[in-house]
């Protein structure tokens, strides 16, 4: 009999054991379609909300750059658009590169770079922007901002997001306030920068 009950509760330790191993599995199946569905999501508020944050500053662009209390040489074109996959794009010149990351708080987006850019392969850089003012804008532009490239570029994204901004100030943006320099300005032109 103590046999027949040693038994009885190994076989019980054994199947409670086994229930508990198994309990809050998912099919494989069904976990890949979660993970698949829940990338798709992702990927969709991830895009809507980049582009959404930089609301204010949409757009096609005038860039030009400030010394000395004077802001010229606004021939840069510069766009912060969506491409026709869904992100964010800054275009300035000849670049054209993906925004990853805003913060609206602190007004500022990283961009990285193409594998193939001669200059900074796949690196990462921060740029800082002040709000949109109907006051000061050169050439009868009808709004205008002050933007500012945080440099060097960054070898990974979690050190252009924690880039020490303590030395960067737009109080006199025409002047000073941007690495030593002072900052870049862009000129509203349009609403709809390209029909892509």
């Amino acid at each position: 009999m103590k046999t027949t009950i040693q038994l009885t509760i190994a076989i019980l330790a054994i199947s409670f054991s086994t229930a508990c191993a198994d309990s809050g599995k998912v099919d494989e199946s069904a976990a890949n379609t979660n993970l698949f569905t829940g990338l798709l999501v992702g990927q969709q508020q991830g895009k809507s909300s980049v582009m959404d944050s930089l609301a204010e500053i949409r757009g096609y662009w005038k860039g030009g750059f400030c010394s000395g209390g004077n802001c010229t040489s606004f021939t840069s074109n510069v766009s912060i658009v969506q491409d026709p996959s869904g992100f964010g794009i800054w275009a300035s010149g000849n670049s054209y590169l993906r925004i990853i990351a805003v913060d609206t708080v602190n007004r500022t987006f990283i961009y990285q770079y193409l594998p193939s850019d001669a200059w900074s392969p796949s690196k990462y850089t921060k740029v800082i922007w002040t709000a949109p003012t109907t006051v000061g804008c050169e050439n009868s532009a009808n709004k205008c901002f002050y933007y500012c490239t945080v440099f060097p570029n960054f070898a990974t994204l979690a050190e252009a997001e924690n880039a020490n901004l303590s030395t960067y100030s737009s109080a006199d943006p025409t002047r000073t306030g941007c690495g030593g320099f002072g900052w870049s300005k862009a000129l509203f032109v349009s609403s709809n920068p390209t029909s892509w």
